[in-house]
């Protein structure tokens, strides 16, 4: 069993120090926390859909940092405030996943940790 090693990149925000990492990997799986578009400033657009879109270029991205391929995300949960625009968010994944997708689990939140988030979404990812 190898140890647990962080993962960060240049195209994604870095955690909040000392609370987690935006991904680690550990024998050869990529486990992406939660990610969302905001910024120092908040999201840069209140529309779902690119908020969604952000969350998984940066999730793709982090799995990239791993070695990892996009291709290669096998399982992603996606957390909206409004599952009436589900479709919003869908319409972003069919833009980034192609070929086999991955399996996926979506749940409504009542909020995140700043309100104008609309979304969130964290993957695994196999290398």
């Amino acid at each position: 069993m190898s140890e647990p090693v962080a993962i960060t990149s240049a195209e994604v925000p870095g955690p909040v120090p000392g609370l987690f990492s935006n991904a680690v990997v550990c024998d050869g799986i990529v486990y992406v926390s939660g990610q969302h578009a905001g910024g120092p400033d908040g999201p840069a657009s209140d529309s779902m859909y690119e908020q969604a879109r952000e969350a998984l270029r940066r999730v793709v991205a982090l799995v990239e940092a791993a070695g990892g391929r996009r291709d290669r995300i096998v399982k992603i949960t996606v957390l909206v405030t409004d599952m009436s625009r589900k479709d919003e968010v869908g319409r972003a994944r069919r833009e980034t996943f192609t070929g086999t997708v991955p399996a996926a689990t979506m749940m409504e939140v009542s909020a995140f940790i700043d309100p104008r988030l609309l979304v969130e979404i964290e993957a695994v990812a196999h290398l």
